[in-house]
């Protein structure tokens, strides 16, 4: 057991959070990798589909988790610590029943979305409480972000990846395939959500006279600009995919997916880096000072390590796709490297993202919601084939990152602010 004053040191907690997150993402990806040798291509495409728009809405739900992660930061900055409880308490009710809501309106219309998204509809059905799960969990986690309590954050991370890999095992020997594979994705969000209230600790359960009135209300217009981001976001890192299930062969359709996965792997990296520097931004721009070093700290880490990874797969690209998925997706092997090049890129916008959603968030989600549609564009105008794709999914990737920072240095000048009133 660590001594208490390691286990309270920035570099003990970003460590953890970062072996831990690793670990998470292992599980994560043997999770999928698994089930790709585990079901027929037609299949893993359904399943990796389903899993893409899952990503989507449960970041969409996870709007909460730099709004609260936001104000706890400036609350301990400004000496406030004694408010947390109440701030988490507030929004914690908020997200249950707005979660509950959406878990309700997806059950019911799950048969449109399943003709929209060329899905079957009991798949929709079985993962309908993610909205509610995923609604939950971002209050816990950003409470445990904005206390800079990495250590916690890192262990509510792992247990999604651990209870969904669990209750596969089950299933498989039960013989459930698909079925027991699309079960296992909300039961990894409830295992996440128990933890992460465990890990939060009595004090936080305890009520205080603190009224976060005010900051509810100001959270939700927060709020309203991160769902718009983060439904941006995750539309834009998913629209290759679903455009792809929809136009080409099955089998075409499952070596792509393959690439999708392998592509997040090359966004490990920077989930973390940036989950580190988010606080420590909100921090600094209460203080008054610039966050420049904080965020050219973080975009380097990310070029290095991912630009690293993307080198290997155009080396090793048609053994890492023949170890990892067999044969049936060799297909995907030329694009691998090329893929990887596309997501440093978005994983560079996401330093941005969630920069401006610790600062003014407005002008960079009009950024997000062009990208969307410039994506859709590409799509649509370029050949029906995987390269169009990997290119359509770079180049918007890339561009995004660029206009990040073109916007903050036309914004140095009225900088450095304080932040402690939410952006308009």
């Amino acid at each position: 057991m660590w001594p208490p004053q390691v286990q309270s040191t920035p570099g003990f907690q970003t460590a953890s959070l970062f072996l831990l997150d690793g670990l998470a993402n292992a599980i994560d990806f043997a999770f999928h990798f698994w089930l790709g040798r585990l079901l027929i291509p037609s299949d893993f495409a359904i399943l990796q589909t389903l899993n893409s728009v899952a990503l989507v809405y449960t970041t969409a739900n996870g709007v909460f988790q730099p709004v609260v992660s936001r104000f706890i930061a400036e609350a301990r900055g400004k000496g406030r610590s004694d408010s947390a409880p109440a701030i988490f308490q507030s929004f914690l009710r908020a997200a249950f029943w707005l979660g509950l809501l959406l878990s309700l309106l997806v059950f019911i219309f799950a048969g449109g979305i399943g003709q929209l998204l060329n899905l079957p509809a009991w798949t929709i059905q079985l993962s309908a409480t993610v909205m509610l799960f995923s609604s939950i969990r971002p209050v816990a986690v950003g409470t445990l972000q904005g206390s800079e309590n990495f250590m916690a954050f890192g262990f509510a991370r792992l247990a999604l990846s651990i209870g969904r890999i669990l209750l596969l095992l089950i299933f498989v020997q039960a013989g459930l395939g698909l079925i027991g594979a699309v079960i296992a994705l909300p039961f990894g969000w409830l295992v996440s959500v128990l933890c992460g209230f465990l890990l939060l600790g009595r004090s936080f359960w305890i009520r205080n006279n603190f009224s976060s009135a005010h900051l509810l209300r100001e959270g939700w217009k927060l709020s309203f600009y991160a769902l718009l981001a983060y439904v941006a976001y995750m539309t834009l890192t998913s629209l290759d995919l679903i455009w792809v299930n929809q136009n080409l062969t099955g089998e075409l359709a499952g070596a792509y997916a393959g690439l999708v996965l392998m592509r997040r792997i090359v966004a490990l990296l920077p989930g973390v880096a940036v989950t580190v520097m988010f606080p420590r931004v909100v921090r600094s721009l209460a203080e008054g000072k610039l966050p420049t070093r904080i965020l050219a700290r973080t975009a380097a880490l990310i070029l290095a390590m991912s630009g690293t990874l993307s080198l290997l797969y155009f080396i090793f690209g048609a053994q890492l796709i023949t170890f990892i998925f067999g044969s049936d997706y060799q297909a995907a092997s030329p694009l691998l490297g090329w893929m990887g090049v596309a997501m440093i890129g978005i994983s560079l916008s996401s330093v941005w993202l969630n920069y401006y959603l610790a600062e003014r968030p407005r002008n960079f989600v009009l950024l997000l919601i062009m990208s969307v549609l410039f994506e859709w564009i590409l799509l649509n105008l370029l050949p029906l084939s995987m390269q169009s794709a990997v290119l359509a999914f770079g180049a918007t990737g890339w561009l995004l990152s660029i206009a990040g920072l073109v916007l903050y240095i036309l914004n140095l000048g009225r900088l450095p602010r304080r932040a402690s009133a939410v952006s308009q």
